[in-house]
């Protein structure tokens, strides 16, 4: 059994195109789905007569991306959990095609794959562990002025090979697949992150632990990418994701790292201001 795990927020058209999409390419019998609607107000209605397999959460308050799948994974019950972004598109059977490589690799506790954007072009899905100088930079918008830095270019793995399948550090979230001993070792996402680096703190907690994690080139997916991100305001975003890097610092470089992305806040902030200014949406 293969159990998925989608969050809506304020998602439903997109959800729903998923979930088409997913049960065309797979058999309800051999998957479980899990839909959190994590309290943004979408009327689940059509959700509810049109997949009347999907097993609904709905939340009282929004409880971010990893609060909300782990209301479902706590009720998951397949071998292999993956977590799926309402933003996906299925062409094949891409859960089960994941499920059976990881079943001979029995030391692979996280699976992605190649994602594609919706005109079929390969998107980035694959980066380093990051490190303090690279989302100082992040925070300071400077890949925008200089994309090929050094730092940037490692962490964002600007050299890797999409059509080769291969161990690498973390896979993005939005098709995200956990073996199920790995929860069990670990623990469930980390809720302290409401949005972003939660996928990169618990692929660095399972390769901690000796779990590799591994990137399929030969499986693929569309992805429309950030469609629950396009109705925040870019401060709003900004101040999330700052949080987020904070968290992640303070927890895998320690006390000390933390401070000094607290102490640099105020010009994090004026860095995110000008963004919002040049970006309001």
């Amino acid at each position: 059994m293969i159990s998925v795990v989608t969050v809506n927020y304020k998602t439903m058209d997109y959800t729903l195109r998923m979930l088409e999409s997913l049960f065309l390419h797979h058999s309800k019998e051999d998957v479980e789905v899990f839909v959190v609607e994590n309290a943004s107000g979408d009327s689940v209605t059509q959700l509810i007569e049109q997949f009347p397999q999907v097993h609904l959460i709905q939340t009282q308050t929004n409880l971010g991306f990893a609060g909300g799948c782990n209301q479902a994974m706590k009720q998951a019950t397949g071998d292999f959990i993956v977590l799926v972004n309402p933003d996906i598109l299925f062409d094949n059977d891409a859960l089960f095609q994941i499920a059976e490589k990881m079943k001979h690799s029995s030391d692979v506790g996280i699976g992605g794959i190649s994602l594609k954007n919706i005109d079929g072009t390969q998107q980035a899905c694959v980066w380093s562990f990051p490190q303090p100088l690279d989302q100082c930079l992040l925070l300071f918008k400077i890949p925008h002025l200089l994309p090929n830095t050094k730092s940037l270019k490692r962490w964002l793995m600007k050299d890797f090979d999409y059509r080769q399948s291969s161990d690498v550090d973390q896979v993005m979230g939005a098709f995200f697949c956990i073996r199920r001993q790995v929860i069990e070792e670990i623990g469930m996402l980390d809720d302290g992150f409401f949005m972003w680096y939660e996928e990169v703190d618990f692929c660095q907690r399972a390769k901690k632990a000796g779990w590799r994690i591994r990137y399929y080139a030969d499986i693929q997916t569309r992805h429309k990418k950030g469609a629950s991100f396009d109705q925040i305001r870019t401060m709003k975003k900004q101040s999330m994701l700052r949080r987020s890097i904070r968290r992640y610092m303070f927890k895998h470089y320690g006390v000390s790292t933390g401070i000094v992305f607290l102490i640099l806040e105020p010009f994090f902030w004026m860095a995110s201001l000008l963004a919002s200014v040049i970006k309001p949406q």
